[in-house]
């Protein structure tokens, strides 16, 4: 079948049932929307159960059962011989239908299903064989809040909707697809799941096995993933292309250690050249320069570069992660660099599995430099006024530019496939007050949030349910202050 999974491998990896009714059946690859599902894929990485990349997501699910290995350790929930018998069937996948509750708060938006509406319906089915799959989800946003250029994002849309191929250890895909990039549990400088996926045009290494020849074994497993999308009309530079390229390594030397490089490339648009000089200039970091020699808006355009790790140190339940990227290349280096860090713990609870994390993101670049005009450049560019967003949201961290977010979390699993989750997060958002910033626009915020989420499954009706519940405070200053609950259900039932 396309993800070539052996039934032995449900006997060594057991993952929660949360796939078996919130995932549909007949799909090659884990979207990024499920902190649950990828706090026990860690767990298995972590326990010795799996050598594979997972800092890059979709996952394809052929790649990561290829890098299992022996281990004798298993999660409490064991229903993946069930999710086994049901993925490796070709045909159609049964239909799912999503509807979805939640205050007109869509300020913060991690790892998970957080809302972008506060109304949404999709409906969705898939179809999968030996080499080809295909999915077509139908989207239906209502409710959403005016962006910072007033505008309203609402309507139909095929947001998850893809078809892919299979090419021996390589998969395309067309579509719109959902991407994550990096190791943070609340966000990803480079590329998250905050913005709605851009319909694009990707090529990604299926199975990270490592080199056989003994000159590059050290390397250890590796990947590659690329794409080419497109932004939307609805700019000061209508339809510029995203071009993004990432390689990930585990390094056999060091042991623990995953290692990822990151590229970003807007470029073109309506009235500026998209030729392929301009592609090879792109790739070769040749901004600027042509602007500045001829007078004339010819340079390739925006560019964001970045490097992340996480390394789990030695036998201990604690990990460390970080990912840097910058803006502004200078002599094959960037000026404005930004940063992530954190740490996270794990353990068994009984017959649950917990999971821990802190995580502090800048986004203000000052502080690398020291030099003010580093401040108000992270996702902002001179030519595409809009930035680096898409509809008005960022593609990167949900803070946006030059804001400072420390973020506590905490996951909860338990046997019967019922997961809890916290988060609380404060800082500031564009703290200076003169940033182009979605969240607070011109505006220096002071941010507060609490949420507690939860996810569980109804087998005997077919039905999955996220919900949340939180707080969240914004005070811009002179008595200005915005407090709020906030509220989020999301039903799915396949039928």
């Amino acid at each position: 079948m396309f993800l070539n999974l052996p039934i032995s491998l449900g006997k060594k990896i057991t993952i929660s049932s949360l796939f078996l009714i919130c995932t549909l059946f007949s799909e090659p690859f884990l979207a990024p929307n499920d902190p649950f599902i990828r706090h026990e894929i860690r767990m298995l990485g972590d326990e010795g159960g799996l050598k594979s990349i997972q800092n890059t997501w979709p996952i394809d699910l052929g790649g990561l059962s290829a890098m299992q290995t022996e281990s004798d350790f298993k999660l409490p929930s064991s229903l993946l011989d069930n999710l086994i018998s049901s993925e490796s069937n070709s045909g159609w996948s049964p239909i799912s239908t999503t509807i979805s509750f939640a205050d007109d708060r869509v300020t913060t938006r991690g790892f998970g299903p957080e809302p972008r509406s506060s109304f949404a319906t999709n409906t969705s089915i898939s179809w999968m064989n030996d080499r080809f799959a295909g999915k077509l989800s139908i989207n239906a946003f209502y409710g959403m809040p005016l962006d910072w250029k007033g505008r309203k994002d609402e309507g139909f849309a095929l947001d998850g909707s893809y078809i892919a191929a299979r090419l021996g250890n390589w998969s395309t895909s067309f579509g719109q697809r959902e991407r994550w990039w990096g190791p943070g549990w609340d966000g990803s400088l480079i590329l998250s799941t905050n913005a709605r996926p851009i319909p694009a045009i990707s090529i990604d290494r299926r199975v990270p096995e490592p080199f056989e020849t003994k000159w590059f074994s050290w390397i250890g497993p590796w990947s590659f993933h690329s794409f080419i999308g497109q932004m939307e009309d609805e700019r000061t530079v209508p339809n510029p292309y995203v071009w993004g390229i990432r390689g990930e390594v585990c390094p056999s030397i060091i042991e623990g250690l995953e290692i990822g490089f990151s590229r970003i490339m807007q470029l073109g648009g309506h009235g500026y050249p998209s030729n392929f000089s301009i592609w090879v200039d792109a790739f070769l970091s040749q901004d600027n320069f042509n602007a500045q020699e001829s007078g004339k808006a010819t340079e390739p355009g925006n560019q964001l570069a970045g490097f992340d790790f996480r390394w789990k140190l030695l036998d201990l339940p604690f990990a460390l992660y970080g990912q840097v990227a910058g803006e502004d290349e200078n002599n094959f280096f960037p000026e404005a660099l930004f940063f992530l860090y954190g740490a996270e713990s794990w353990k068994y609870l009984g017959n649950s599995t917990i999971r821990f994390f802190a995580e502090y993101v800048d986004l203000t670049s000052y502080w690398w430099s020291g030099d003010p005009r580093t401040r108000n450049v992270t996702y902002i560019h001179g030519r595409y006024k809009d930035g680096y967003r898409y509809y008005g949201r960022p593609v990167g961290h949900w803070a946006d530019s030059d804001s400072q977010i420390f973020t506590l979390g905490g996951l909860l699993q338990k046997e019967d496939g019922v997961g809890w989750g916290v988060t609380l997060r404060t800082g500031d958002l564009n703290e200076d007050g003169e940033s182009l910033n979605s969240l607070s626009n011109r505006k220096s915020t002071q941010y507060l949030s609490f949420d507690l989420f939860n996810s569980r499954q109804y087998p005997r009706y077919g039905l999955c349910a996220h919900t949340s519940i939180g707080w969240e405070s914004l005070d811009v200053g002179d008595g200005n202050k915005d407090d709020s609950l906030s509220a989020f259900l999301s039903l799915t039932r396949t039928f």
